[in-house]
């Protein structure tokens, strides 16, 4: 099931452990806040899941750093280091290798109106090349993704088929773009 998580209300325990969370879907949102300094994880219910991140907003002022690790620690390389010069559309769509994905966030005293992010993390498996059966629902992209994805107006898939007829929600039409992984 899709879970709708708040950064402030995520980060407002003791921010310096890290908080563990299985997802098959999230939307992560901040709005704003102030003097974060947070370490959020999530993982999988099974390994041969990834994750898929997708900003449909992403507003950093400089001083705000969120970074996000491929793995159960942030720590090491980072799959991308976002602040102020980050666009959603510059950072496109981000694939794990693992079945962890953690995500750093700091900000200062001061963000400005409008600032913040929205950030889709969804589970999937990638069951084409690998001749798998998708047991739960099969984006047309191939991605299989939790059943209880669909027709939630949010577009876990990447190719939004979880939110149209081909996922048997009324009143849509198949998608024309089509998300796939990029070679890492």
């Amino acid at each position: 099931q899709n879970k709708y998580l708040n950064t402030s209300s995520l980060c407002m325990r003791d921010a310096h452990y890290a908080h563990y969370r299985k997802i098959d879907g999230a939307v992560l949102t901040s709005e704003g806040e102030n003097n974060l300094d947070c370490v959020i994880s999530f993982h999988t219910d099974s390994i041969l899941q990834r994750f898929m991140l997708r900003f449909e907003k992403l507003a950093l002022d400089c001083h705000d750093h969120l970074v996000i690790f491929d793995g159960a620690h942030a720590i090491g390389n980072p799959k991308v280091d976002l602040s102020c010069g980050s666009t959603h559309s510059d950072v496109g769509v981000i694939f794990t290798q693992t079945n962890f994905v953690t995500l750093k966030y700091t900000t200062d005293d001061s963000s400005p109106q409008g600032n913040g992010f929205r950030l889709i993390i969804t589970a999937y498996k990638y069951i084409q090349p690998l001749g798998l059966q998708c047991r739960d629902f099969e984006c047309l992209n191939s991605f299989c993704i939790s059943g209880n994805l669909t027709c939630d107006g949010v577009n876990h898939c990447g190719d939004n088929s979880d939110e149209t007829s081909h996922a048997l929600c009324i009143g849509t039409t198949l998608p024309s773009v089509v998300a796939t992984p990029g070679q890492p």
